[in-house]
């Protein structure tokens, strides 16, 4: 890979279910799910392609909600964690305008998403002069997450991952051992199983 390393952490955050969300949205997570965990080369690019423009439509619609932003951005920082490298880091700042959108109007239901989603930005993306990315802001969105109800898997493997590379292991096991208190969506199976292998991961790096 040219130019900087990768980034951006694949993710994707939903602190309740999709069955309740628009068919168009609902639509759009389930091609995001299909392009980032089952494609691969040139597929999965023409895949990103499709929902990168999806992403300026969700945004860019008069009757944009939290959600629309919210997913908008996962698109983006999903892209961007696939691309790496300079042309990376557009996209992720359009991901953090995203979720910074998605905060401000105010859905609680998206909020603790929005947040933890802030936080994995600037834990991964490099601070000034290359990027925006900025550690005490990573902590702060990550605490503020938890403290707003974020409890599914997305959230506990992202904290956990930041916190296992700040060398705080008891943070770190406290949340993977909460995470064994979270039954995977019946509606986000494919995701779930993918936080559930990173879990595995997460543990053995505890020893």
């Amino acid at each position: 890979m040219n130019g900087l390393v990768r980034v951006i952490v694949v993710f994707v955050f939903s602190c309740a279910s999709v069955l309740a969300w628009s068919e168009d949205l609902k639509q759009v997570i389930t091609d995001w799910e299909i392009a980032n965990f089952t494609l691969e080369g040139d597929e999965q690019k023409r895949a990103f392609d499709t929902l990168l423009e999806r992403a300026e439509t969700l945004r860019s619609a008069p009757t944009a909600t939290a959600k629309s932003f919210l997913w908008a951005g996962i698109i983006e920082s999903s892209y961007a964690g696939e691309i790496g490298g300079l042309n990376a880091l557009g996209h992720a700042k359009q991901a953090k305008q995203d979720f910074e959108s998605a905060l401000k109007a105010g859905d609680p239901e998206v909020t603790p998403a929005a947040l933890a989603s802030l936080g994995t930005l600037h834990s991964k993306v490099p601070g000034w002069p290359i990027g925006f990315g900025n550690d005490k802001k990573a902590r702060k969105f990550f605490e503020e997450a938890e403290q707003a109800g974020a409890d599914n898997l997305d959230f506990y493997m992202l904290y956990a991952e930041y916190a296992l590379g700040k060398g705080d292991k008891e943070k770190a096991l406290s949340l993977l051992q909460a995470s064994e208190q979270v039954a995977p969506r019946s509606d986000r199976l494919i995701t779930d199983a993918a936080r559930i292998a990173e879990r595995a991961t997460y543990y053995e790096r505890l020893n």
